[in-house]
Formats: structure tokens, sequence, C-alpha cells
């Protein structure tokens, strides 16, 4: 029986470079078509040991240097001795060290961030394609999700924007959060977080409490308005931005967070209906602080939650550079832009929004009506009442 019958199509290759008819194929050719390269080098030594060294070169179109190695390898009755061998060095002097790598893990683990992210933020000596070379090695990398051109535009459109221009202001539901909610039900922890951002900087003011309250926008705003007014920032040229949530609309007696803000100088809009992306400065933060803070801290008091909470927002405000805005934090920016508003005017401690609905309520009384009995009468009074910041 010949050697192509006996051994199938792949011996048909072997067979034309046995016997050639015509066309000669050489062993590289026949290497590069990806073929069974064990049985072709089963060919050779068998050829080589009947017809010695020169003759199989001849015949396989290849050197003898190569005639020689597979019969240096070559173990009678162990055929996976004339498999493949890895070509991988033995060592690689740029390699990265096993230190570094476990450090690397250990960060996107702990902190989520990404590869640009985790280079920037912990000064690593490697590039961001290294680093995401090594997160994808560790199936640790998830989907990029792909932003429109039109976004990438707008961003650059908003740096050309005054400072303290705009402020984007809406509510996160915190009891949707898997991690956090155990923890937010045993330690009675806020419910709702209450968010402020500046569009330019990306400065961001936060308070929490355990309702969605019309009152504690109302709060919010009077607070921010007078820690800004504090530092310097005009009120009058701040536009209070919300979407047509329950707790930002008026009512009847046209009391509420619009009406707030007008009083103290500043001007109100609402987005137009089903125009979420109006408000995607603050929705960004939203998704921040639920991947990098509420989906990994672990709180065993409600004192340990102001305080992680207080921390978090230090470093938001102070040293978190933000992709969006070149790699800046929101204090680079203004000490940039606004030298005179930087450091104080971002030292902002989040607000319990319960205690202060608490210091509107009069004392407990044995008969009578229970009315809401406030600090003074009259604006500057009320503003400098509401510059307690601590929770």
């Amino acid at each position: 029986m010949s050697c192509c019958a006996s051994s199938g199509g792949g011996a048909a290759v072997a067979c034309a470079v046995c016997h050639p008819r015509g066309v000669h194929s050489t062993s590289f050719e026949v290497y590069r078509m990806r073929t069974d390269r064990h049985w072709l080098h089963q060919k050779i030594v068998a050829f080589a040991r009947t017809h010695g060294l020169k003759a199989t070169a001849r015949e396989f179109g290849c050197s003898r240097n190569t005639v020689r190695k597979w019969q240096r390898r070559y173990q009678p009755g162990k055929p996976s001795s004339l498999a493949e061998r890895s070509r991988r060095p033995k060592h690689c002097p740029h390699q990265t060290s096993q230190a570094l790598e476990g450090q690397i893990i250990r960060l996107r683990k702990r902190t989520g961030f990404g590869a640009q992210r985790l280079r920037e933020e912990f000064r690593l000596p490697l590039s961001h394609n290294a680093v995401a070379r090594l997160l994808r090695q560790h199936g640790l990398t998830r989907p990029r999700k792909k932003k429109p051109a039109t976004k990438k535009q707008l961003r650059h459109i908003k740096r050309t924007w005054k400072l303290f221009a705009q402020l984007s202001t809406d509510t996160k539901y915190l009891q949707d959060i898997p991690h956090y909610w155990p923890q937010m039900t045993r330690l009675r922890l806020p419910r709702f977080q209450y968010t402020v951002r500046e569009v330019v900087s990306g400065a961001t003011f936060t308070g929490y409490a355990d309702e969605l309250s019309k009152s504690y926008a109302v709060f919010l705003a009077e607070q921010v308005s007078a820690h800004l007014a504090l530092h310097g920032v005009d009120l009058s040229g701040i536009t209070w931005q919300t979407d047509n949530g329950c707790e930002f609309l008026e009512n009847k007696e046209e009391r509420g967070l619009p009406a707030t803000v007008r009083a103290l100088g500043s001007d109100h809009r609402y987005i137009p209906p089903k125009r979420y992306t109006w408000q995607s400065d603050v929705e960004t933060v939203h998704r921040l602080v639920e991947d990098e803070f509420f989906d990994r801290e672990i709180f065993h008091s409600p004192a340990e939650f102001w305080a992680k909470t207080t921390t978090y927002w230090h470093y938001f405000n102070l040293a978190r550079p933000n992709r969006g805005k070149e790699w800046q934090s929101p204090l680079q920016i203004l000490q940039a832009r606004a030298p005179a508003t930087a450091g104080a005017l971002l030292h902002w401690r989040p607000l319990n929004l319960a205690k202060r609905h608490h210091a509107y309520l009069p004392s407990p009384h044995h008969r009578g009506h229970d009315l809401p009995s406030f600090p003074s009468s009259g604006p500057c009074r009320r503003v400098n009442f509401h510059l307690i910041s601590s929770p």
C-alpha cells in the first residue's frame, strides 16, 4: 500500500515531497501550509535513517542542521519527542515583575479603575497599554461603552463656559445598590444622595437624607449658595438646572428650590421632558460614586459612614483627575482659572440633611399646634444659620 493511501489527505503532501513529480515542495513550504508538522518531522527522521543526512536535506529542501536537530530529538517509541517546542525566550529583561503585576491586580480589584487611571493615580512605572494587557490576561476588563462624537464635542464647548455659570442638581437613589442596601437597613444609613455639580470644574457638593423631600432640596440649595457666596462667587451669575422630579417642583405658594435660589439672586431652569443627557455631568458623578465608593466600602457604624463619605468627596474635589477634563482635578481647574476661589471652596463636608430639617422644628409642646420656628426673621440671618457644614 502506498503512503498516500495509508495516511489519508495529509500524506498526499508528503508523497509529493518524498516522490516529487514535476513540482518539488520544500520542508519550509510544507511547514507554512500549516499541515501536521509532527508527521513531517517523522518523515524527515525516517528518510534520514535510510538515505543519510545529505540526501534528506536535498530531498526535503532544508538545511543539514534541521535534519540533525530532529535526529537528535527523536526518541524511539516516543512520538511526542518530535513535537514543536515553544520558542518563547527564557528571560525577558523588560517583563513586568511578579510583585508589580500583583500590585496592579490588587489595585484594580480594590478601586475598579481603568488602565490609564491606575497609571496616573498610583504612578505605575508602566505604560497604560502594558497595564491594560495585564488586566486582559487576568480577565479583569469590562466592555467599554461607546460614546457618540457629539458628546465629545460638547465637552470642548463646556470648557469655554464661565466658572459657576451652571449648577446641575439631581438626586441619586442609594437603596437600589446591592452592596450598600444591607448596611443601609442595618445601620439606618441615608437612602438618598442630593448632588450639586459645577459643570466646568466638576466641583461637587452633596447632602444625604432618608427621604425624597422638597425641603431637603431647598436646604441643600441654601447651604451651597451660602458656601459659594462666602468664598466670593457671584450668585447672580449662577443658573441652577434640575430635572422635573417631585423634590424640585414648586407648590402653589411658589415654595421649593426654584423660588429659593431666585430669592438668593440666582436663576433656575428645568430640563425638557425626556432629555436625560442634559444632566450628564451630574449623572456621571452618580455612576462614579456607585462604582468607586458604595459598591466597595463596608461601614460598621453611622460615624464611619460619614467619615468615609467625607474622605471620598475631599478626594473627588481635591485630588481625583477627571478624564473628561484632560486629566485635571476640580482643584487644578480652579487654580488655573480662578486662583482666588480655589482651596477652601472645595473643602466641602457632605451634609446630614435630616439634622438640618430638625433645626427648623420647634421644641416639643404639650398643647397647641406645631409650627416651624425659624432661627430669625431676615434673609441674611437665615443664610448664616446654614453655614454650619458638619454632618
